[in-house]
């Protein structure tokens, strides 16, 4: 692939990525101008941070090579206070790492893995006191206990016992932070989207995404059903597994450079038909309503199966 044709795909990638945020955009009264602010600095801060020659300091002129600001511009943002674009989840990830605590517990779970309600605090055992003090030793546990009831988290068996009402943190009321969602959870994905176009086949991340074209709007709410419940099954097997391996949670698992590690599983169904006919001219045959895009190589249908199915390669099982 040549340089341009390569650029050319970032750019729509980037496109269709922002379509929909864009369109809420306009919905809410964000006109143009504010976005196309915060995209100058973020390309500057970017600039900045990431693409630094190794002992000699990041110039106004390089950074405006780079990113095809005029220096002026690369100057004034530089020359002002920091905005942090990042998310800001400190209060999502709290939350999720208490409940995964939880639940990956054998103290503070059944023999089937279900877990069970604790004492708020407590001289020996497992309790929600100690659970705030193994994630957190900033806040104090009844404030968080406050905000895990207000939300629906948690609740009161009695006055001094604490049950789980899930065994996953989903925020449920306010924005701000399922907006903090928005802006953490769709950049990991681009991020191993772009890792796996860039490693040439090796060192593949799971990257896999199943869906077909025909179902009737008749159905949905039980395929939500159906397929939540698969997930949430599915994703709590993957904490306890990756909670073996956290050396937070445990002390003799292997060492080695610190990573950041997890797994995202979501649902997605539009009445957009523009989808569904794009992928088609993308070269699909005949009544190809079906869809899996997966690291694996493809794999031919079972003989007599009318729905046909298309793999690509993107990531590896």
């Amino acid at each position: 692939m040549s340089s341009a044709q390569f650029e050319s795909g970032l750019l729509r990638a980037a496109v269709e990525v922002l379509r929909p945020i864009v369109a809420q955009m306009i919905a809410s009264g964000v006109v143009f101008g504010h976005l196309e602010s915060r995209l100058r600095e973020l390309f500057v801060r970017v600039a900045e941070a990431s693409f630094e020659i190794p002992g000699r300091p990041q110039t106004d002129s390089r950074i405006s090579v780079l990113t095809g600001i005029n220096r002026k511009e690369v100057r004034r943002i530089r020359s002002t206070h920091t905005r942090d674009v990042r998310p800001t989840s400190f209060q999502r990830n709290l939350a999720a790492d208490l409940v995964s605590r939880w639940t990956t517990d054998p103290a503070a779970s059944d023999r089937a893995g279900r877990p069970l309600p604790i004492p708020f605090r407590a001289k020996h055992g497992p309790s929600f006191v100690r659970l705030v003090r193994e994630t957190t030793s900033d806040l104090r546990p009844r404030a968080i206990l406050d905000e895990m009831l207000r939300t629906g988290t948690v609740e009161m068996v009695d006055a001094r016992t604490v049950r789980l009402r899930t065994d996953a943190y989903i925020p449920i009321r306010g924005a701000s932070e399922k907006l903090a969602m928005l802006a953490e959870d769709p950049a990991e994905l681009v991020r191993t989207m772009i890792h796996n176009i860039l490693s040439s086949g090796k060192n593949l991340w799971l990257q896999q995404k199943v869906s077909y074209d025909n179902i009737g709007a008749d159905v949905t709410a039980r395929v939500r059903d159906e397929v939540r419940r698969k997930a949430e099954r599915f994703l709590a097997e993957t904490d306890r597994l990756l909670a073996r391996y956290d050396r937070d949670r445990n002390p003799k698992a292997p060492g080695g450079e610190r990573r950041y590690a997890g797994l995202g599983v979501y649902y997605f169904e539009s009445t957009d038909k523009s989808t569904a006919v794009e992928r088609t001219s993308r070269g699909s045959k005949g009544d190809d309503d079906g869809a899996v895009e997966t690291a694996s190589a493809a794999r031919p249908a079972p003989a007599g199966r009318r729905m046909r199915r298309r793999t690509q390669r993107n990531g590896h099982q």
